[in-house]
């Protein structure tokens, strides 16, 4: 049974802040006593800095009571300075992604990784052809209706008239659709790909000092990695960081496990420039003493269904793994079907409900991993936490 345990969490390509990330962690957590019959208290966050953010948690049953210093591994900051780019500079980044993950075959990859995921990222490119053709054939209505004397006047008025139909339409649209932060993820993953993001790398040495300089202290039964969405890459690339930084990180201490939900490893390691990655992959895989458990969901879009992060290959339905550990949860399985018919093509959505409370007891659940009494090997077995505990949130010796 855990008592004390340390949470890093790394987020995703989102600027979402720490508060807002706490405020979340607090609505799953209202989820999780419901359901598992559970008490539980969050506080505010308590330290917070340019890097990271740290918040104190309990959660207790009958006979079960975990402590757990949850610790938020910052780069939003990172992220909303990608934002704030205007509309010309993100459309020619953006345009050169795409050419980049073209040429280089990456794109094809990704075709043959996940289909679903490939048409993800090219979403928003189809979105800006759409709403360029649709600027163009409202500035043919408008010319017609105008009827210019010349056409060398008709001409120019046409492309000026579509231009500013395409970039109002742009300025509306983007934020409102999420094109914008999907192109600007694309943007990114390019000049992190070509070590263009120095920032972000300094960053991830410090997240490895954190993650070692707790593992040193040794003040806790269970030290937990989370990564999810983009956040899962970085989150392997700190863990391997933290191995060349500390060697005997893996024998000393107390126990490392690393969770990677919603994944999109595979986005960089696909890519000719992503070696770093796939060593770091390689290396924590390699890591015998560190567990390492990735969730993947075939309803989540997102990600890459049934593909290995480490060795890069599709996996039989059958395959689960050693190292990473995967396990194919179903997202229904979790949430009410109400909820689920309400939000099964909203992609964003299903996308984070790997970091959001359930409506029903299921072999996976976020909060049960993060805050509940079960090693991480028991709380990430195929079965999960289900049959472990009775109605009243007492912990039970044998399944049920």
């Amino acid at each position: 049974m855990i008592q004390r345990r340390h949470v890093f969490h790394i987020g995703g390509y989102d600027p979402i802040t720490p508060k807002e990330q706490v405020d979340r962690l607090r609505r799953s957590l209202s989820s999780f006593d419901k359901i598992w019959g559970a008490s539980s208290r969050l506080s505010e966050i308590s330290n917070t800095s340019a890097i990271n953010a740290s918040c104190n948690l309990e959660a207790w049953g009958p006979n079960w009571k975990t402590y757990v210093t949850f610790e938020i591994l910052r780069w939003d900051d990172l992220i909303r300075c990608d934002s704030g780019v205007g509309l010309v500079p993100r459309l020619v980044q953006s345009v050169k992604a795409l050419f980049d993950f073209i040429v280089t075959g990456t794109l094809f990859k990704y075709a043959i990784a996940s289909w679903k995921y490939a048409l993800f990222f090219i979403f928003p490119y189809c979105c800006l052809l759409l709403i360029a053709f649709c600027s163009a054939g409202l500035s043919y209505l408008v010319i017609r209706f105008i009827r210019p004397t010349f056409w060398v006047e008709e001409l120019l008025l046409g492309i000026l008239l579509s231009l500013a139909i395409f970039v109002i339409s742009m300025l509306w649209i983007g934020p409102k659709r999420r094109i914008n932060h999907i192109l600007d993820d694309a943007i990114f993953s390019l000049q992190f790909l070509h070590g263009q993001k120095r920032e972000l790398d300094r960053r991830l040495s410090d997240f490895a000092e954190l993650i070692s300089k707790a593992a040193r202290a040794a003040e806790v039964d269970e030290i937990l990695i989370v990564g999810h969405s983009l956040g899962a890459a970085l989150s392997i690339a700190a863990v391997a960081r933290a191995l060349k930084l500390d060697p005997l990180l893996e024998t000393r201490g107390p126990k490392l496990c690393i969770l990677t939900v919603g994944a999109t490893i595979p986005k960089l390691s696909l890519h000719p420039m992503g070696g770093q990655i796939r060593e770091a992959a390689q290396l924590v895989a390699g890591t015998a003493a560190i567990d390492w458990v990735e969730y993947q969901a075939r309803d989540d879009a997102i990600s890459f269904y049934r593909f290995d992060p480490v060795t890069l290959k599709r996996i039989s339905r059958d395959h689960s793994g050693v190292h990473p550990k995967i396990r194919r949860v179903q997202i229904h399985s979790m949430v009410s079907p109400i909820r689920f018919r309400r939000h099964r093509f909203n992609f964003m959505q299903i996308h984070y409900q790997f970091l959001m409370g359930n409506d029903q007891r299921s072999a996976y659940d976020y909060c049960m991993i993060t805050c509940g009494p079960l090693d991480f090997n028991v709380a990430t077995s195929p079965s999960g936490a289900v049959g472990l505990f009775g109605a009243n949130g007492s912990l039970m010796t044998t399944r049920t």
